[in-house]
């Protein structure tokens, strides 16, 4: 029987149960411990005898347990623990083997003096013992199974493609680990940024709808929201378009929330393009929990004498507002100056060269200093009919001679608003971004370069523009946001080879990179290729969003570090000159 169980035993009944020593308290004539395991905790008391055999008792003991269930006295009922109406009585006990003393509390009352990071992944295994930390286990679980569920009914089958591919860094650009052989000496293979290859080999194949849950793994510079390998929700089906990829998953997620969460969602969700969410939010995953919109005011700005805005609209930069209802200056203000003061030295390390605040009392614009409003008196009547603002506004105005680097920072100002204020509409919003650019010129080189993959399928509408104007061409790519956060992009692909090729002359590769990377998938659509298309959904992501957490690493077994490490296994690690040399005929000329 399980400690979580016994809640449903009668009164009297004999048990025995299995578990670790939580929590340890002496009174005495009774010596109380919470047993617990992975589905709950119960109290257990040792009385007489067995309490002068329990005293060796430490923290984290594995423990066997028989003896009675008993009710509680009403003054000891503990409300907040399910098992919290009812005891066991020990009659006998095993130590089944003793524990070290644990290098930080697992007990849920020290959760706020929870050890470093470091610490916690080291000890992963007792770090996953914590009430919260299994809770995300299981809330992982259950979505994970609900989505298979959701998917066997939708008669997808679920496959499993190669970790062990070829390396396709030249034509995807997404940085691999490499895995040396020991059969082909000098020769590696590649872990997959994405099974995308190969499930449309599947395609190919005639499979038809497939699915899998699965790790890829991507050699990124370390980054605060990324891991090196996370897990997918990945799907292809044939003979479909956007929008039944589209409600195939609106469907999977109504499922989810409905098994998992117990609570309708409603669908469709809403659509956007990518123009559309660049221009109104300044990226392409908008938070869309608050409407607030960026208003270009570039025209106002070169008119006004304020000229830290001035200088940058008649150099040919942009300029750009947005409005928070803040009720700035009252007893219920969502912020206030220091926050302000706070918010201007984030914007910097976002990108921004500063950020400008103003705030809209007694129907005028108002600043601390004082000189920034009066700077922009004369063109005061303007900003108000435009940025509509209301009585403790909170006006927020960015600008940059670089409009990706003005939206890039200030669509992170508008989230972190929008949060800390937190008027939402919904605690859970869902938005597509459609059509997204097939490229887009790197501003350094200006070379073209995929904007995201180059399988992706260009519009019907804009496929003309391949040979003249590349960067007109739209692809049939959506990208599935939550929350401000993208958890699922996907999109149709190319099932032409003439095409396909076409493309990836387009990004500058050779005809030899082509043949040496990619030349098995063309050769493949050569063969007869449907129309397919698919997604992959993060589930790490997902799953924290759902939980209504921000760190990915909290629902994964055995994150990495912020520096890609495991202090675990303390991987990565050196391997001996004499092994790679012998197994894989690999020199380290200079180690680092």
């Amino acid at each position: 029987m399980n400690c979580g169980s016994v809640k449903d035993v009668r009164i009297g009944s004999d048990v025995i149960l299995y578990g670790w020593a939580r929590y340890i308290r002496d009174h005495g004539g009774k010596l109380f411990i919470d047993l617990a395991d992975r589905y709950g905790i119960v109290q257990i008391v040792f009385e007489g005898e067995t309490k002068k055999r329990a005293e060796e008792i430490g923290k984290e003991y594995v423990l066997k347990i028989q003896g009675k269930v008993k009710r509680r006295s009403k003054d000891a009922i503990d409300k907040d623990n399910p098992t919290g109406k009812i005891e066991v009585i020990v009659e006998n006990f095993e130590i089944i083997n003793k524990s070290k003393i644990p290098p930080f509390e697992i007990t849920e009352e020290k959760e706020k003096y929870l050890p470093s990071e470091f610490l916690r992944f080291k000890y992963r295994y007792l770090d996953l013992r914590r009430r919260k930390m299994l809770n995300n286990v299981l809330f992982r679980d259950r979505i994970t199974k609900a989505f298979r569920k959701f998917f066997w009914s939708q008669d997808f089958l679920e496959l499993e493609t190669p970790f062990l591919i070829r390396d396709t860094y030249d034509a995807s650009g997404s940085r691999t680990f490499l895995v040396p052989s020991r059969i082909h000496k000098g020769k590696f293979y590649s872990l997959p940024t994405s099974p995308q290859i190969y499930k449309q080999l599947c395609m190919i194949a005639g499979l038809g709808n497939y699915f899998q849950i699965v790790k890829v793994f991507r050699d990124e510079d370390p980054r605060e929201d990324r891991q090196p390998e996370f897990t997918q929700l990945d799907l292809e089906t044939s003979f479909k378009d956007e929008k039944y990829i589209q409600h195939l998953i609106e469907a999977s997620i109504k499922y989810v929330f409905k098994h998992v969460l117990g609570r309708d969602l409603k669908t469709p969700f809403p659509h956007i393009e990518y123009n559309v969410a660049m221009e109104k939010y300044g990226n392409d995953k908008p938070d869309m929990r608050f409407k607030n919109e960026l208003v270009d005011i570039t025209d106002i700005a070169a008119r006004s004498d304020y000229n830290i805005i001035k200088l940058i609209a008649e150099k040919n930069g942009k300029v750009k507002a947005i409005v928070f209802d803040a009720d700035y200056g009252s007893k219920n203000a969502k912020l206030n100056e220091k926050d302000m003061l706070d918010l201007v030295e984030k914007a910097k390390g976002w990108g921004l060269k500063g950020l400008t605040w103003l705030y809209f009392k007694d129907k005028g614009i108002r600043s601390k200093p004082e000189s920034i409003a009066k700077s922009l008196e004369s063109v005061s009547a303007q900003l108000i009919k435009r940025l509509h603002p209301k009585e403790g506004s909170i006006i927020l105005i960015g600008a940059d001679l670089s409009e990706s680097v003005l939206l890039a920072g200030i669509s992170k100002v508008r989230r972190f608003v929008g949060i800390k204020i937190g008027k939402f509409d919904t605690d859970f919003a869902f938005l597509w971004v459609d059509h997204f650019p097939v490229f887009e010129r790197d501003e350094l080189t200006g070379a073209l370069q995929p904007a995201h993959n180059p399988f992706v399928a260009p519009t019907e509408e804009t496929v003309k523009y391949l040979d003249t104007e590349p960067e007109k061409v739209l692809g049939k790519r959506y990208d599935l946001v939550l929350n401000g956060l993208e958890v699922g992009g996907g999109s149709i692909r190319i099932n032409k080879p003439e095409l396909q090729y076409k493309i990836l002359k387009k990004m500058g590769l050779s005809d030899e990179e082509i043949q040496k990377s990619l030349g098995f998938l063309i050769e493949a659509l050569s063969y007869g290729a449907p129309i397919h298309g698919g997604i992959a959904l993060g589930l790490d992501r997902f799953v924290a969003v759902l939980a209504g957490q921000d760190d990915i690493k909290d629902f994964i077994l055995f994150p990495k570090t912020k520096k890609n490490e495991s202090p675990l296994d303390n991987s990565p690690d050196r391997i001996s000159d004499k092994r790679l040399m012998e197994d894989f005929n690999i020199k380290i000329e200079k180690p680092l």
